[in-house]
């Protein structure tokens, strides 16, 4: 008798079993078109805000040419000023960046490409050493991981290829693209002039492109021992905070351009101080081949932060 009454309620319960289903479908639906109302809202905001500029320099420079018509005693000087107003209002108008990537979103990406590089090398039984190493080519320089903790530095020729296999032991391990390869010719086009030659100009050059270029970071507090091989960022409000994960992109891309501007190999290592991450990059002072005379400062400290 149980049995029938429980076989008689089942079909009972199967209506309303798909009436919560069709629920939760129609509330991902709500939720997926709210996350893209959102994303879309956010993206007409930031252009709004690169259009009010364009508007602003491009009535400044109105009105300076038209101020230059009324007072010719100023006319050449506010002419200039009105150019330099117009020709800056269109080009903040017709290069507004169409498309913006969030910080969540790129850092998630990283993550997913650290946690799989992390697991092989986990697997591999590889060393805690990473160096970024100069070669020919694009990129500039190589993250060779050792199989042991003390080890011989294979050749660009073993370097091209991801596991390193040469005739001597410890010269094996693995050899990849760093994530601050890439990044390494966006900043290096960015810079006013050319990239440093002395470590203490090409860390203050990283240093203010991560806050100021990239916004990668909020703050950075430099430091510098170049007389013992060592240079320090110590990074607050960094978008890839993760001190666990290989080849964090900011430390990745300090290491580069230090192994690029000195031709050295250099070592990274990354860890936390409170709510900053902290990278350090050390070299072989000895190697160095030092134009600078003997005039770089021991020990240099600055701080940067974001406007």
């Amino acid at each position: 008798m149980a049995e029938a009454e429980q076989a008689g309620e089942q079909p009972a319960d199967e209506p309303a079993a798909d009436d919560r289903a069709e629920d939760l479908r129609a509330q991902v639906d709500l939720l997926r078109a709210e996350n893209r109302r959102l994303r879309e809202e956010y993206r007409r905001a930031r252009q709004a805000g690169y259009r009010r500029t364009a508007i602003g320099l491009g009535a400044v420079g109105a009105v300076a040419v038209l101020a230059g018509v009324l007072f010719p005693a100023a006319r050449d000087v506010l002419f200039v000023l009105g150019a330099i107003g117009i020709f800056g209002g269109v080009l903040t108008r017709y290069l507004t960046p169409g498309r913006f990537v969030a910080a969540e979103t790129g850092e998630r990406v990283y993550a997913a490409h650290a946690d799989t590089l992390g697991a092989l090398l986990e697997q591999l039984g590889l060393s805690e050493t990473h160096e970024y190493v100069p070669v020919a080519g694009e990129p500039p320089a190589r993250l060779f991981v050792p199989q042991h903790q003390e080890y011989s530095r294979p050749d660009d020729d073993e370097l091209e290829h991801p596991l390193v296999v040469g005739d001597r032991d410890d010269e094996r391990g693995m050899s990849i693209v760093p994530a601050g390869g890439t990044l390494f010719r966006e900043f290096e086009s960015s810079l006013a002039g050319s990239l440093g030659e002395d470590p203490t100009t090409v860390v203050e050059q990283v240093a203010d492109a991560l806050v100021e270029g990239f916004e990668l970071a909020r703050t950075v507090e430099t430091d510098i021992d170049a007389a013992d091989g060592r240079a320090t960022l110590s990074l607050g409000g960094a978008v890839y905070d993760d001190a666990d994960l290989p080849d964090n992109p900011l430390g990745s891309l300090l290491a580069v351009a230090l192994a690029e501007a000195l031709s050295v190999p250099v070592r990274l290592e990354t860890g936390r101080s409170g709510e900053e991450l902290v990278v350090t990059c050390r070299w072989e002072p000895d190697d160095v081949e030092s134009e600078a005379g003997g005039t770089e400062q021991v020990g240099e400290t600055e701080r940067i932060d974001a406007e």
